[in-house]
């Protein structure tokens, strides 16, 4: 065998190099999600998206779809928010402060940050069942304060925080 031929590598491994390089490139976009939103913490996320429905309790991060007259021009309709509140839980909206089982969550502007005026979201009971209220602390998060209620079925995946 010549110098040539040793230094090239088999087809079957490059192959089977080139099939792993395809494979990992099309799992990624579906497994991993990168916000810029400063609404949370964090950055990037590991998408289960076959979440059960007990996944999406107090504290889970929840991806859906939201059509909004105020996403107009975004990039993608998907949203990544955390659940504040579930169903069972009491929410309670006095005024424009929202309050889970009487904890305080945070309240909602009267303006967008293009100078809009924002309708908020009243609610006083029990968030019905397959519901969920997302919220972010952050001041100018566009979240359940303004388009109210996510249904669970809704959700395209349960997103786990990594960076």
């Amino acid at each position: 065998m010549s110098l040539l031929a040793k230094q090239k590598p088999s087809t079957l491994s490059l192959t089977v190099f080139l099939t792993a390089l395809l494979l990992t490139a099309a799992w990624i976009p579906e497994r991993i999600t990168v916000t810029i939103s400063p609404s949370l913490k964090n950055r990037i996320y590991i998408l289960d998206r076959a979440p059960s429905k007990g996944q999406m309790g107090n504290g889970a991060f929840v991806l859906f779809e939201l059509h909004s007259k105020y996403l107009e021009g975004a990039k993608t309709n998907k949203v990544l928010k955390q659940v504040a509140c579930s169903e069972g839980d009491t929410l309670s909206v006095r005024e424009k402060y929202y309050y889970c089982n009487e904890t305080y969550l945070g309240q909602a502007k009267d303006y967008s940050l293009k100078g809009e005026a924002l309708q908020s979201f009243q609610f006083e009971g029990r968030v019905p069942e397959d519901n969920l209220f997302v919220f972010s602390n952050h001041i100018d998060s566009f979240d359940s304060r303004y388009f109210g209620f996510v249904r669970k079925k809704d959700v395209i995946a349960i997103a786990h925080p990594i960076f």
